[in-house]
C-alpha cells in the first residue's frame, strides 16, 4: 500500500511540474536555441567559421559525422536546459504549493524524485527535437545519400541523454537549497556551468558531458587515416577559411566500447547523489525549523526609532475640520523612494565587496579599472536590478502600484532614472579619471552602457515577468566583456569595439528596450487595472 502511494505521488508530482514547463515561453524559447545552435553547428561547406576543426582535414558530411557534431552541442544544451528547469522547489514555496504538500504523506525523497524526472521529461523532450533537428540537418546539409540512423542518433542517445540527467539533477541540487535565492543559484551555475566544461575538455577522466571522449576518436582516427594530418584540431566558433578547400576525412563513427558506456552511467550515478545529499538540507517546506536570525546592520541601515505623541485623540472626528487635501507630486521624491527600496536592507555581501571596487577604481591603475574594475563592479549590482521590472509581481502588489495617479508616467521613469543614478554613481571614478586624461569617448560609451543596463534589467523583467532573463544574459555579457569580446564591451574599453560602433549600437538598443518596457507596463496595467 505504501509502495504504491509512493510510486503515485511521485508520478503525479513529475506530471504536474512537467505539464506547468512545456506552457510556458521560456520552454519554447530554449527549443528555438536549440535549433538555431544546432543550424550553426552544422555549417554549409561554403561557411566562413567551423565548430569542429581537424587543422588541414574536415570531416565528410555523413551521417556518423553531423551526429558526432550535434552531440558536441552538449554544453550549450546543458547551459539552456538547466534554465528552463531550475527553480521548481522554490516556485512551489513562492505560491503556497509547497505548504500544501508538507502537510500530505510526501516524503522528502518522494518530493525531490518527482521533480528529478519531472526535469528529465522536459529535457528529453528537448532532445526529441533535437535528434529531429538532427535529421533535418542531414537532409539539407549531408554529403551522403544514405541515412544511417544509428550512427546519427546513437551519440544522442549515448553521450547526451546522459549530459541531460546530470543537468536535471544540478538544477534540482540548486533548487533544493534553502539559503541562496533564485537570482545567486542562476549566476552560481554559470560559473558552475564554466568549470564542468573547462573539466570536459581537459581530460577524459573528468569527461562529464564526453566532448573529449568524442574528439579523441576522432582525432585517433584520422591520424591512423591521413599520416599527413597536421595534428591541429579545436572546437567552438572557429574563424576559418571555407573548410570545402580542405582535405576530406571520413568518419565511420564511435568505437562505442564498454568503458564509455560505463563511463556515462559513472556520472548520472554522480549526479543522482546530488539529488541524496540535497535532501538531507531540504526542509520540505517546514517553516517551524527554520529559525529567525537577526541581520547584522551597518550604521547607515540601522532603522530610527519611532515615537509615538502621547497627545489623545479626539473621541469625534468631524469631516469639516479636516485639512483640506492638496494633491503634491515630486518626482525626485519618486527617485528617492526607488532608491530606497534598490538599496535598503542589502547583506554586507553585497556591500562589502561593492564597496571595495569602488574604492579600488579610485587607485588601480586607469587602464586595469576601466576594463576588469568597472564591468565587476556593475556586475554585483544584477541582483538589484533584476527585480526592477518584476517585484511588483513576485510581491504581489502590481494592483496597489497600478491604482497610483499615473503608474506609468511616473513610477516607471522613477525606476529607470534611480538605476541610472545608482549605475552612474558607481562609474563616477572611472569617469572623471577617463575624462582628465583626455579620453572623451570612454565617458560617452560609460555614459551609454549606465543608460542601457537599467533599461535592458526593466524591459526583460516587464516582459518576462521574471529576474532569470537579465541575470543569465547580464552574466553571460560580463563573461564575454572580461575576455575582451568586443560585441558585448558595453563599456567601450575593449580594442575594437570603437570601430565597430559598438556603444552606438548599445544607445540604440537602450532607446528600444526603454520603448519596450512602457508598452510592456502599460499592456500590464491594461490588463490588471
Amino acid at each position: 500500500m505504501f509502495s504504491d502511494y509512493s510510486a503515485a505521488s511521485i508520478f503525479h508530482i513529475a506530471k504536474a511540474d512537467f505539464l506547468q514547463r512545456i506552457r510556458t515561453y521560456y520552454f519554447l524559447i530554449a527549443l528555438g536555441v536549440c535549433v538555431f545552435i544546432i543550424y550553426s553547428f552544422v555549417p554549409a561547406l561554403d561557411a566562413s567559421y567551423t565548430m569542429l576543426s581537424l587543422g588541414n582535414y574536415r570531416g565528410f558530411y555523413n551521417s556518423a559525422w553531423i551526429g558526432s557534431m550535434v552531440s558536441m552541442c552538449v554544453p550549450f544544451f546543458a547551459l539552456i536546459g538547466f534554465y528552463v528547469v531550475n527553480n521548481s522547489v522554490k516556485r512551489d514555496l513562492e505560491t503556497g504549493v509547497g505548504q500544501i504538500i508538507a502537510t500530505t504523506r510526501v516524503t522528502k525523497v518522494q518530493y525531490l524524485s518527482g521533480k528529478l524526472f519531472s526535469n528529465f521529461a522536459v529535457l528529453l523532450l528537448m532532445l526529441l527535437v533535437i535528434a529531429a533537428m538532427t535529421i533535418v540537418m542531414f537532409l539539407v546539409r549531408g554529403e551522403s545519400g544514405h541515412l544511417e540512423p544509428g550512427k546519427l542518433l546513437l551519440p544522442l542517445l549515448i553521450m547526451t541523454l546522459p549530459a541531460m540527467f546530470i543537468i536535471a539533477a544540478f538544477a534540482l541540487f540548486f533548487d533544493s537549497l534553502s539559503g541562496p535565492g533564485r537570482g545567486f543559484a542562476n549566476i552560481a551555475y554559470f560559473f558552475v556551468w564554466i568549470f564542468l566544461v573547462s573539466a570536459s575538455l581537459m581530460s577524459q577522466a573528468t569527461d562529464v558531458f564526453g566532448v573529449n571522449t568524442c574528439m579523441l576518436e576522432i582525432q585517433n582516427s584520422v591520424k591512423a587515416i591521413h599520416p599527413d594530418w597536421n595534428g591541429k584540431s579545436g572546437t567552438g566558433i572557429l574563424i576559418t577559411d571555407s573548410i570545402g578547400t580542405c582535405k576530406v576525412f571520413t568518419w565511420e563513427g564511435m568505437n562505442w566500447t564498454v568503458s564509455i558506456i560505463l563511463q556515462r552511467f559513472f556520472w548520472m550515478l554522480s549526479a543522482f547523489g546530488l539529488v541524496l545529499a540535497a535532501s538531507l538540507r531540504f526542509n520540505r517546506f517546514d517553516d517551524s525549523e527554520t529559525k529567525e536570525k537577526k541581520q547584522s546592520r551597518f550604521w547607515f541601515q540601522k532603522k530610527t526609532p519611532v515615537f509615538v505623541d502621547d497627545i489623545p485623540m479626539p473621541l469625534q472626528i468631524r469631516y469639516r475640520e479636516l485639512p483640506v487635501a492638496s494633491a503634491k507630486f515630486s518626482f525626485f521624491s519618486l527617485v528617492k523612494a526607488e532608491l530606497l527600496l534598490m538599496i535598503r536592507g542589502k547583506s554586507r555581501f553585497w556591500l562589502i565587496p561593492t564597496a571595495g571596487l569602488f574604492i579600488a577604481t579610485v587607485f588601480v591603475p586607469l587602464g586595469f579599472a576601466y576594463k576588469y574594475g568597472l564591468p565587476l563592479l556593475w556586475f554585483l549590482q544584477v541582483l538589484i536590478l533584476s527585480k526592477l521590472g518584476c517585484r511588483e509581481f513576485e510581491n504581489r502588489c502590481s494592483e496597489y502600484i497600478f491604482s497610483a495617479a499615473f503608474p506609468l508616467r511616473r513610477q516607471l521613469p522613477a525606476t529607470l532614472f534611480a538605476a541610472f543614478v545608482v549605475m552612474l554613481s558607481l562609474a563616477v571614478p572611472v569617469m572623471l579619471r577617463e575624462f582628465f586624461s583626455g579620453n572623451a569617448y570612454a565617458v560617452y560609451a560609460i555614459a551609454a552602457g549606465a543608460v542601457f543596463i537599467p533599461a535592458f534589467a526593466v524591459s526583460s523583467g516587464l516582459i518576462s515577468r521574471g529576474s532569470k532573463l537579465f541575470e543569465v544574459v547580464f552574466t553571460i555579457m560580463t563573461y564575454c566583456i572580461l575576455y575582451a569580446v568586443p560585441y558585448f564591451d558595453f563599456t567601450g574599453a575593449i580594442a575594437g569595439s570603437r570601430e565597430l560602433g559598438i556603444t552606438n549600437y548599445f544607445l540604440s538598443a537602450a532607446l528600444i528596450l526603454v520603448i519596450l518596457a512602457f508598452l510592456g507596463r502599460k499592456i500590464q496595467y491594461i490588463h490588471d487595472h
